[in-house]
C-alpha cells in the first residue's frame, strides 16, 4: 500500500511540476496513510519505496535518516539468486495486526518489548552482514528475525505458513521472513546456494506460487509522455 501511494504521489508530481525530494515523498506518503486515512503502521515501507535500493534507516523522533549501503556488486547478484519470493495465500487485514502489536508494546507486555528490541539488534547485525558479503550469515539473522517476529502477536503466523516454512527449511532454505505485518501474503526466502530450485520445486508441490522479482535502485520514477500530434 505504500509504494501505491509513492506511485500515486509520482503522478502528481509530473502533474503540478513539484519539486520534491525522497525525503518529501515518504514524509507526505506517512502522513497520507497514517493520519488522514487512519491506517495503522510504521514509516519503513514509504522510506524504502521512495528512495529504493538497500538502505540503512534510522527512526528518530523528529527525523528520518537514510544511509544507503553500498554493497558489493557480487553480494547483489547472490542476493538475487538465491531470494525466493513465495505467495503463500491467506490474505489479511494488516492494520489490524499492527493495531494490537502497538496495543501490546504501550502496555509493556514482556514478550513484545523484549522482541522489538531484539530486531532493532539484529537490524545492525544484518547491515554488517551484508556490507561483509556474508550471505549464509544473513540467512541465519533472517531466521533469528523471524521467530522474534512471530513473538509481536499471534496473528503474524499460523499453522499453514508454519508448515511450509519447515518444510523450506527442510530443503535447504537459510532463513526467511514474511515482509509486512505477517498474517499472509508473501513470504521471503534465502536459500543456500545450490538449494533454490529444489527448495521452489517442493513449495510448488505443495501449492504455493514462486513469484519472481528484481532489486529497485532507483525508487520513485516518474516522467511526462510527450504527446503525439
Amino acid at each position: 500500500s505504500s509504494t501505491l501511494v509513492i506511485a500515486i504521489l509520482g503522478v502528481l508530481r509530473e502533474w503540478l511540476k513539484l519539486d520534491l525530494s525522497p525525503y518529501d515523498f515518504a514524509a507526505l506518503a506517512y502522513r497520507i496513510e497514517r493520519r488522514d486515512l487512519g491506517l495503522a503502521g510504521g514509516r519503513q515501507d514509504q522510506y524504502a519505496a521512495a528512495f529504493g535500493g538497500f538502505n540503512f534507516i534510522e527512526f528518530e523522533r523528529e527525523r528520518t535518516v537514510v544511509t544507503p549501503l553500498r554493497l558489493r556488486r557480487e553480494t547483489v547478484e547472490e542476493l538475487q539468486y538465491r531470494l525466493l519470493l513465495a505467495y503463500v495465500g491467506q490474505t489479511r487485514q494488516s492494520a489490524k495486526i499492527i493495531e494490537r502489536q502497538t496495543a501490546s508494546f504501550v502496555k509493556g507486555r514482556e514478550a513484545t518489548v523484549e522482541a522489538l528490541h531484539a530486531l532493532k539488534r539484529q537490524t545492525r547485525e544484518m547491515t554488517r552482514a551484508l556490507l561483509l558479503g556474508q550471505i549464509d550469515g544473513f540467512g541465519e539473522l533472517l531466521h533469528q528475525a523471524w521467530e522474534h517476529k512471530k513473538k509481536l502477536d499471534e496473528g503474524i503466523s499460523n499453522t499453514h505458513v508454519d508448515r511450509l516454512y519447515q518444510l523450506a527449511r527442510r530443503e535447504g532454505v537459510i532463513g526467511g521472513k514474511m515482509p509486512g505485518a505477517g498474517g499472509g501474503g508473501y513470504f521471503l526466502l534465502l536459500t543456500r546456494f545450490d538449494r533454490r530450485h529444489r527448495v521452489a520445486a517442493a513449495l510448488e508441490k505443495r501449492g504455493v506460487q514462486v513469484v519472481p522479482f528484481q532489486f529497485e535502485v532507483r525508487g520513485l520514477q516518474s516522467w511526462s509522455v510527450a504527446r503525439e500530434r
